[in-house]
């Protein structure tokens, strides 16, 4: 049966984390990428990176991913030389354009960055239940209805891409070819999914807008849960690991550490 949930029930140290400290350790991830721009220093990123994926125990839940993750990566080894030329040992020219060695290992950089922060936020999403994430939102102090807003886009997502999966086995049921063609065929081909598509996700729109109301979504006032986290000795743990690993790459950086480009990020 297809899965459209990003969460992963397993039990792992990094489920047991509290939310909020997961958001912030994210954050600190997106820090520690952006701090250096060494193809060296950013894989050591994405190995603590994935090192927390091996705790979760979900590396093997993003092999939907995995395919996207290569493509961008390859796009940044095409694409960033091109654009950030600037260095001082050249590799060699093409007419106009002259490609560095720093350029080079610069879009490596790039990509092994992105990659790190890609697996960090799916790391997040597949050890975080949606329920926990808008507690821990609102914990954080933002408003409710915005907490609301933010963990419905993960909770609606999956059954978004649920509902696009049932029509299309219901139309090639119905005898549609719709996967053989070419990609502006294939398009044509897209119709009579995104037409049902659209009148489901309207009408669960309007569906869920009713079940807020008659639920008081629009009343202020103090709101309870029965969803409670709290946070415990591990919790403090990983926010300071987190923020002292933040200190110390930013001083680094400072300092002229994991930079083959120094004057950009």
């Amino acid at each position: 049966m297809p899965k459209y949930a990003l969460y992963v029930e397993k039990e792992s140290i990094i489920h047991k984390i509290d939310p909020r400290a997961k958001i912030l350790w994210v954050v600190c991830v997106f820090i520690w990428s952006m701090s250096f721009n060494d193809p060296l220093w950013t894989l050591m990123i994405f190995i603590i990176v994935f090192s927390i994926g091996l705790f979760s125990k979900t590396l093997k839940e993003f092999k939907f991913a995995y395919p996207g993750m290569l493509s961008l990566f390859i796009m940044c080894l095409i694409l960033w030389p091109l654009f950030r030329r600037m260095g001082s040992i050249i590799i060699f020219e093409f007419g106009p354009l002259i490609f560095y060695k720093e350029a080079f290992l610069y879009a490596l950089a790039v990509g092994i960055r992105l990659c790190a922060m890609i697996l960090a936020g799916l790391i997040f999403l597949a050890t975080t239940k949606v329920e926990d994430l808008e507690v821990g939102l609102v914990k954080i102090g933002l408003p409710y209805s915005i907490a609301f807003g933010i963990s419905g886009v993960f909770r609606f997502i999956p059954t978004l891409l649920g509902d696009g999966q049932l029509i299309l086995s219901a139309q090639e049921a119905r005898g549609l070819d719709l996967r053989s063609g070419s990609i502006f065929s294939k398009l044509r081909k897209a119709v009579p999914i995104i037409a049902p598509l659209l009148v489901t996700t309207f009408r669960r729109t309007g569906e869920l807008a009713m079940a807020m109301e008659s639920r008081g979504f629009s009343i202020s006032g103090k709101r309870t849960t029965i969803i409670q986290i709290n946070f415990n000795k591990k919790d403090y743990l990983f926010t300071i690991l987190s923020i002292i690993l933040t200190v110390l790459f930013i001083l680094l950086r400072i300092f002229g550490y994991g930079a083959i480009i120094p004057q950009v990020l």
